[in-house]
């Protein structure tokens, strides 16, 4: 109730001040894997958990939980605590669990918020985890926050449009043998290519369905 009380709010609010648009919804698989987005904004996360009609899952710095009311509010979204100063090694074990329990996840593959706005390099983490858990990835692009609540500002603007689209899920499945560094950037490297591709579709007009 809490949850989808949230959403409906959120929703209503997103509309009312960001027209907010979705995607390829009908994309989006049943099962569980990863929804990897760009990240330029603290709006990144409400619009993805306000735009997939699944239970999504997503991963918070352990500061978020210090307060035991708003940690009780956020795990009620199903945002799960990850302590920093310990490397990637308790991400993606988190991440991992999640996967095998059949989860949707939510992953930034850039590792960090965009400080300019624009798509960066993937981290070799969405590749390992692909690696290892074999899920299907769903390329997503979100547009129109980093406009909004950029990192550079301490508040949101109470203008603009915002967007999230989601593309084809990507297969990575066919990738067999241990992990390596090589296949792991190849991972993020699709990963990356297919948000952009998205991100162009987006700007040229919204045409047909999402790439």
């Amino acid at each position: 109730m809490i949850r989808r009380t949230t959403i409906i709010i959120t929703t209503l609010l997103m509309k009312l001040l960001y027209h907010h648009k979705v995607y390829g919804k009908k994309r989006l698989p049943k099962a569980g894997g990863i929804i990897a987005a760009n990240h330029s904004s603290y709006l990144d996360p409400p619009l993805i958990g306000i735009s997939c009609p699944h239970e999504v899952h997503f991963l918070g710095r352990e500061s978020l939980f210090r307060s035991p009311l708003f940690a009780w509010y956020i795990r009620k979204l199903y945002t799960h605590p990850v302590a920093r100063g310990k490397g990637n090694i308790a991400t993606i074990r988190k991440c991992l669990e999640l996967l095998k329990a059949g989860k949707k996840v939510v992953i930034f593959p850039e590792g960090t918020r965009s400080q300019d706005g624009n798509l960066h390099k993937g981290q070799l983490g969405v590749g390992m985890l692909v690696l290892r858990t074999k899920c299907l990835v769903i390329p997503t692009y979100i547009h129109g926050s980093y406009e909004i609540w950029s990192c550079h500002r301490k508040h949101p603007k109470f203008k603009g449009k915002t967007a999230c689209v989601f593309g084809k899920p990507l297969d990575f499945s066919h990738f067999e043998g241990t992990s390596t560094r090589e296949m792991e950037e190849r991972i993020a490297h699709s990963i990356m290519n297919a948000i952009a591709k998205l991100r162009r579709w987006y700007l040229d007009g919204a045409k047909g369905s999402p790439p």
